[in-house]
């Protein structure tokens, strides 16, 4: 039941327009967490991806959404997981401006701990070797919260352990430097937190 998908801007923008002509009312507040992974209550009405959805992202066939505020929430049907978020520009689609996304993420003790553990559990599996490999070159790049990468950054994903340990961290990557793990988000290339 793997449906995380990898969507582009374009992608993003048609499963916007499609919901948006379906004039669902969105959710403003509710009590469960935005985040893949997070079950939602089987109280929340969901609605049917439309079909042009399913054309975009073929994956998501027979799966269901919800808008809260100004996200889509995709979610699977039989174990009300969520498996996507996206952002949802309603009804104005044209003249929406197009916000490059960076919602608040905020990760539990639980999720650092976890990928703590793991940093830490690699770093002794495999020492310096891999500080030594920057081919001759000195620069080496301040990584900052909230920077895109650059695209000679190489990001890992984590490995499976991690994410059945804390499965909000599944849409995100990672690079280690410096004994810190800076978590990415693989889209943008954004580093959205640091965890030393």
């Amino acid at each position: 039941m793997n449906a995380s998908v990898n969507i582009n801007d374009q992608q993003r923008t048609r499963i916007s327009t499609s919901i948006s002509h379906l004039n669902v009312q969105p959710l403003n507040n509710v009590n469960f967490s935005l985040s893949v992974g997070t079950a939602v209550p089987r109280d929340v009405r969901l609605q049917p991806l439309p079909a042009e959805v399913v054309e975009v992202v073929p994956q998501y066939r027979g799966y269901n959404f919800v808008l809260v505020k100004d996200e889509i929430v995709i979610v699977e049907p039989s174990s009300y997981q969520i498996v996507a978020v996206l952002p949802y520009s309603g009804r104005s689609t044209a003249a929406a401006p197009a916000r490059t996304e960076q919602r608040k993420v905020t990760f539990s003790d639980r999720d650092r701990e976890v990928i703590r553990k793991h940093a830490k559990a690699r770093s002794e599996a495999r020492p310096v070797e891999r500080e030594r490999q920057t081919t001759g070159s000195t620069a080496r790049t301040e990584i900052r919260r909230g920077e895109r990468l650059p695209a000679d950054v190489d990001v890992e994903t984590f490995p499976e352990e991690v994410y059945r340990d804390a499965p909000s961290l599944r849409e995100y990557r990672y690079i280690n430097r410096d004994s810190r793990t800076y978590i990415v988000e693989p889209q943008e290339r954004r580093v959205i937190e640091e965890i030393d």
